[in-house]
This record gives C-alpha cells, structure tokens and sequence, in this order.
C-alpha cells in the first residue's frame, strides 16, 4: 500500500474519483475571470491579481430560504455553502464583493428570481457563488532556464468541507477566462492558463490535488483545484544589458595575452580590473534574481567567465617563470583558454534556440488544450502531457 508521503495526483485522482461514482458527495465547479495580473514581484516570489471567483453546486430549492418580498439571493437564505478558501494566498483587499445567482436546470439555465424558485419546475437549481478578489499569492518561480524561463502562476482553492463532503472541478458550462488587457508588461508575456483539477488537465508532478492528513489538525483532507497563469519572460533585455556585455568582457579579457609575459605586473592588473567588472555584474544580476539553490542559465555564463579569468590569472603567472623565448606555452594558453570561452558562447545559443523553440512549442499546446477543453472536447483530455512537456532544466 502506497503512503500519503509517497503517493503522487495519479493516486489522489483515483480516490477522488472513487468518491465520485460513489455518488454521496457534491461536486462544486469552479470558473474564473482575470481582470489583470496588476504584479509580478519574482525576486520575493509572489503576483497580485483581480479575478472573479464562480462557484457552482446543484441545490434542492427546499433547501433555500426565500421570502415573497426578496428582490435577491442572500448567504442566509442556503442551508448549505462550499466555504471555499485559498490554499497560497496571503493578503486581500477591503474591496471584497461577493453574490449570489440560482439558476434553472431545466430551462437552459436562466436565471431563477426568488419568486419564483419555489414553483413545481424548479426542484433542483442550479446555485452559483461569485466572488470579485483582489489579492496577493505566494509562487515559487523556477528560474533555471532564466532568462528563457516560462512560470505558471498557481491560484489554489480548496474547501474546509473534506474530500468525502466536497470535489472541486472546472465549469464547462461557464468557461474560465482571462482578460485580453490582463497583462501589460515589459518582461512577461501572457499565454493560455492551465486548469488544474482531479477530472481535467493534471500530472503525477503537478501540485497536489488532494491534501495529506498531516496538514490538518482533524486529520481530514481536502481536494483542491488550481488556476494557473501561464507567462513567459521577454529574454531581449537580459541578452543586450547582460549576456552581450558579459561575452565581450570574457573577449576583452584575452587582451592581456597581447602583453609581454615578463610583463607580469600590468597582464595582472588587466585581468583583475576586468575580473571586477565581471564580479559587478554578478552583485548586479544576484539582485534581479529570488534567493535560489542552483544555477541559472545566466549564472553559468557568468560563473563560466570568472573562471576562464581565474586560469588567465594563474597561466600568465606560471609562463612568467617559464624560460619560453618563442612564447609556446603563452600562445597555448591563449588557445585554449579562447576555445573554451568559445564554447561555452556557443552553448548557450545552441541551447537558448532550444529552450525558445520548446517553449513556442508549449505555450502552442496550452493554448489548444485550453480552448478546446471551454468546449467540453472530452476527447482533448488526457492528451495534453503525450505532446507537450514543459522546457527541460538546467
């Protein structure tokens, strides 16, 4: 047997969907409206957004308390609420609305109005929560392809009612959807969301759709579902304002090959003058990057020139106490050292063009399982992960 620890969403969706065909639980569905993405703070690793919520439920109008003279649906007036909350924010605006709406299940949905809920047509309604958010959300932001990497920003919710009471889903009947004007930015360019839930677009590998009994007092878990944001950085300021200027100081710095070796003093002060400018550009970059444990795409390069300065550094000082009148070691050194810079350039074109062309080709395929799945293609599921991965890590 598979532990809580170990088990990953290939089992969480399996136990969900036991509950489903069991039939003793409510399924909530879930949509939403992006209004904007008013910030995307990377270095403390958290976005502010505007959204609508859209919670829907099937309801026995019993169930609902309407009086003759109301004009509109109340939180008091139902027996049951989904008593929804989100699993990654931390902070919300006063400027919090919320509404009710209860709709027909045998009229295509038209909207019920009170004085009418309790006809004989309207036995089982359809009941729809709306929230207006403004909020801030906790994501960790993986920068190992920076500056070609590609984030999804994760709206997680999830319910204080356990996974035995409540499953939470996506509305194909009301589609997600994000605003066109969501995004102006710079940096990042927006894509088509992802819709993560326990009867949709999931992965062994992407958050967990099902809380462990250790994360609650109780002991109960709780299913979840989770928008995500799909954006991918602009990499053109990085590449001129730091990966340009970075590969010609690692060119310039093999100007001190064009010194005497027994000029010693002045080939030492061009390499550590330069090796300055390179630990520069170092302090420079660290504060436009969250605090990470592994090395980006940008850090190798950069990494990759202190080091070509460091064996500079130390071959120029051994030739200088080599009796070389031909300068054989010296041209040697040049060479090698001017291969390996070359190299690690060429690196990272070759990988910058792959790391481009698989994030075209990702972006591609979120936004076909996007559109298709608002119009309820089940044949589009399970077919997104056989044709798309997100771009390798470094």
């Amino acid at each position: 047997m598979i532990s809580e620890e170990t088990a990953d969403n290939r089992h969480f969706v399996a136990e969900l969907l036991e509950g489903k065909s069991k039939g003793n639980r409510r399924e909530v569905e879930l949509s939403f409206f992006v209004w904007n993405i008013n910030e995307i703070d990377a270095i403390n690793q958290r976005f502010s957004v505007r959204f609508n919520l859209y919670a829907a439920w099937d309801e026995d109008s019993k169930n609902i308390s309407v009086e003759d003279d109301s004009s509109s649906y109340e939180k008091s007036m139902f027996a049951w609420d989904p008593e929804l909350r989100f699993t990654n924010c931390f902070e919300r605006s006063d400027g919090y609305e919320s509404w009710y709406r209860v709709l027909s299940k045998k009229d295509h949905l038209t909207t019920v109005k009170p004085s009418e809920l309790h006809s004989s047509k309207h036995q089982v309604v359809r009941v729809v929560y709306s929230q207006r958010i403004q909020a801030w959300f906790h994501e960790g932001f993986e920068m190992h392809n920076f500056p070609f990497d590609l984030q999804h920003l994760h709206i997680g919710v999830t319910s204080s009612w356990d996974h035995e009471s409540i499953a939470l889903s996506f509305d194909n009947q009301k589609p997600t959807r994000v605003s066109s004007a969501a995004l102006t930015s710079q940096t990042w360019e927006m894509a088509a969301p992802r819709l993560f839930s326990y009867d949709s677009d999931w992965d062994a590998d992407s958050l967990p759709l099902l809380s462990q009994s250790t994360d609650s007092a109780s002991g109960a878990r709780y299913c979840r579902a989770y928008l995500a944001l799909t954006i991918s950085r602009r990499p053109n300021f990085i590449i001129w304002n730091v990966m340009v200027i970075m590969a010609l100081v690692g060119f310039l710095s093999f100007g001190t090959f064009a010194l005497d070796p027994s000029e010693l003093g002045d080939r030492q002060a061009c390499v550590l003058t330069l090796v300055l400018t390179t630990v520069a550009f170092k302090y420079v970059t660290t504060n436009m990057m969250p605090e990470i444990s592994y090395v980006t795409m940008m850090d190798a390069v950069i990494y990759s020139c202190m080091f070509l300065q460091a064996f500079m550094m130390l071959s120029i000082c051994i030739i200088a106490n080599i009796d070389d009148p031909d300068r054989f070691y010296d041209y040697c050194a040049f060479a090698v050292l001017g291969a390996s810079w070359a190299w690690v350039l060429i690196w990272f074109t070759i990988r910058s063009l792959h790391l481009n062309r698989e994030r075209k080709h990702y972006l591609a395929c979120c936004h076909d399982k996007f559109y298709r799945a608002q119009y309820n293609d089940q044949a589009a599921k399970g077919v997104y992960y056989s044709t798309a991965t997100p771009p390798e890590r470094f």
